[in-house]
Order: structure tokens, then sequence, then C-alpha cells
């Protein structure tokens, strides 16, 4: 199983993640079974944190589908990987978020299975459309952003690999951004290839490997949309 999982995982992958991590990941990826969608607490982390396993099948607006379930549960995503697999019986996604409760938020400071559950159990209504994003993110309690003074920057540079565009976003960190920025990718209907977040010192950096939903390389004038699309919804987290 173990080898079968790291054969059909992206090279990046195998360069990050040593032989015990890959025979983990792919244990809770086989416990997934048949279920739309499945969240396990991979490592526990100081101070209450934890670094969540997500594996779904991969499909357009996932990212923004775990983001509203991470959101909904008061989840604060620190870091994140976003890969996907390809085994013989389609394409699965296996991500990993580092997240931390948020600040303020009500319950126990960490974070456990049970919290990895739940956020299992909403993204699997939200795969099947049972939930939508939208209804989950209004469901949301409402959170401040931090008062921190980076500038936001979203920017494009070009892939060296298969003619992907490379968008970076930086900004101050808060939580619900990787929501905000994922929801803006899916309604202008480009896919998500590869994705690497990670806030340091109240400095969200967040890249995203993106291409058309037919594989083509992001059109200029689909760039600058984004860019505008991303500046207005971190501006609405900010109000």
């Amino acid at each position: 199983m173990s080898r079968a999982f790291v054969a059909s995982m992206p090279h990046r992958y195998r360069e990050l993640f040593d032989a015990d991590a890959q025979r983990e990941h792919a244990a809770i990826a086989h416990r997934r079974g048949m279920s739309p969608a499945h969240a396990e607490v991979w490592r526990a982390l100081p101070h209450g944190g934890a670094i969540l396993c997500v594996v779904a099948d991969d499909r357009p607006g996932l990212l923004s589908r775990i983001s509203a379930a991470l959101v909904v549960h008061e989840l604060d995503v620190v870091a994140a990987q976003a890969y996907t697999r390809t085994p013989a019986t389609g394409t699965e996604a296996v991500d990993f978020f580092w997240v931390r409760r948020v600040e303020g938020a009500e319950g126990a400071p960490s974070v456990t299975a049970a919290d990895a559950a739940r956020v299992g159990e909403v993204l699997s209504a939200l795969v099947q459309g049972t939930l939508t994003v939208d209804a989950v993110a209004k469901n949301a309690r409402a959170i401040r952003a931090r008062t921190t003074s980076v500038a936001t920057r979203v920017r494009f540079d070009e892939g060296e690999d298969r003619g992907l565009a490379i968008l970076t976003v930086e900004t101050n960190d808060r939580p619900g951004l990787l929501l905000a920025i994922s929801q803006a990718l899916f309604r202008r209907r480009v896919q998500i290839v590869w994705t690497e977040a990670r806030s340091d010192e109240g400095k969200a950096i967040d890249r995203f490997h993106l291409a058309e939903f037919d594989g083509a390389p992001v059109k200029e004038e689909t760039r600058r949309k984004i860019q505008a699309d991303i500046l207005e919804a971190i501006a609405l987290l900010t109000r």
C-alpha cells in the first residue's frame, strides 16, 4: 500500500517527506475508504496546534471547500501544502494544513482528533453538495484581522514546468485568508495545481501554481482579474 501511494505522489512530495511520514500518510489515505473526504491529525504541534492531513477526490474548488471547513471550526491555517496524486482510480488530493485554534475561539485551545473528524464531515457535505461554501462561511463566527503592517502584494511569475503561472500573495496573516483567496481563484475558473502557504510573524506568503481548467496557461486578462479579485477579497477581510 505504501509503495503504491508514494509512487502516485508528485516528486516534490517525495523530496520533503521521509519514509516514515510517507507510510503514515498512506495509512491515512487508506482509512478514507469510500468516504467523500477524510481528515486526521497527522502531527500534534507545540502550543496546541496540529498538522491535519486531508484526503479527498481532487476537483475544482476543493481548496476553497477545505478552507471553509477549517474556518467554520475556528481553525487558523499557519501553513499548507497541497498535492495531487494519481492512483489507478483517478486523481486524489492529499493536503496538509498546519493549524491552530483561532485566538478567542470557544472550547479547548488544542486541536484534537475530534476537530479533524468534524472538518472531514463538513468537507464531505461540501463535496457532496449538501452544503455550500457560501453557507458555511456565513455561519462562521466573525473574526477580526490581526493588527500588523504588511503591505499586500499580489503578483504572477512564470513557472518552469508545463507553463504554469505562479501566483504569490503577500499580506497580513489573518483567519480566513486562504478561504478568501481560494474562493476568488475558483470563481475565475482556474485550477490550483499545487499550493504552498506559510505564515511568519504576522506575514502570510501563499503561492499557488495555476492553470486553466483545461490545463492551458492562465491568460493575461484572467491574471489581471484574479489580482483585482484577491485584493478586493483581502480588503473585505479587514473591514
